[in-house]
């Protein structure tokens, strides 16, 4: 596996090893260059990076916490797999916490906020199809703006679990044609409008099939 690829693609280090080796690894799996049940080997990952052995260990272990990595007593670390009935799930709490964060918060949205939320909507649409990464940072930084005055930690944690397995089987479907990037970008049109409007029941039902909207991008191959 070339891990030096991956680490070229998310871009120079900066700050801590550990945190920089945990960004390229997540980058690997999410875009699905290392897929589920790979090996992780840590001799292998620090020859590549030209890094000692504990950041990598680190870093596994904060993979681990996201639900990205399974490390094996004895025998290393490995990607893990989700069923689709499991992303199915994970589906469903995505939905429910946005709308619950969403509910509390877009009452207190502001100007600005709209402001930064139509900004991003223009940039979605600005963005090459091909840059599918910009993309997947887009659409998170939009629904963060939505749900921001909700004042929610343990939900924002259980939410960035939830995105980081989830986007790893749905990226490429989801963000990869102009068709479906389009109905994306529309949805998140009338969230806005509707947000505006003051109708926040009628935005978190449209925020809450927006999301579910998701699971017809669910690769076919999935058990």
């Amino acid at each position: 596996m070339d891990y030096k690829a991956i680490a070229e693609q998310v871009g120079p280090r900066i700050g801590a090893t550990q945190e920089w080796i945990f960004h390229v690894l997540r980058e690997g799996i999410i875009s699905g260059k290392l897929p589920g049940g790979m090996q992780l080997k840590q001799d292998e990952i620090s020859a590549a990076l030209s890094v000692s052995h504990i950041p990598v260990r680190e870093a596994l272990r904060r993979l681990e916490a996201q639900g990205l990595v399974r490390i094996h007593a004895n025998r290393g670390a490995s990607v893990t797999e989700l069923t689709r009935s499991e992303l199915l799930d994970m589906m469903e709490v995505r939905a429910t916490l946005s709308v619950m964060m969403m509910r509390n918060s877009a009452p207190m949205l502001t100007k600005s906020d709209f402001d930064a939320l139509e900004y991003i909507v223009r940039q979605q649409r600005e963005t090459s199809v091909e840059d599918i990464v910009r993309s997947e940072e887009l659409n998170y930084k939009f629904h963060e703006i939505l749900t921001s005055h909700a004042k929610n930690s343990m939900a924002n944690l259980l939410l960035e679990l939830v995105h980081a397995n989830i986007d790893r089987y749905l990226r490429a479907n989801f963000y990869g044609t102009a068709q479906t990037r389009e109905v994306s970008i529309n949805e998140h049109e009338m969230i806005i409008q509707t947000c505006r409007e003051g109708d926040f029941e009628s935005a978190c039902s449209l925020l809450r099939d927006h999301i579910l909207n998701a699971k017809q991008f669910i690769p076919t191959s999935m058990k």
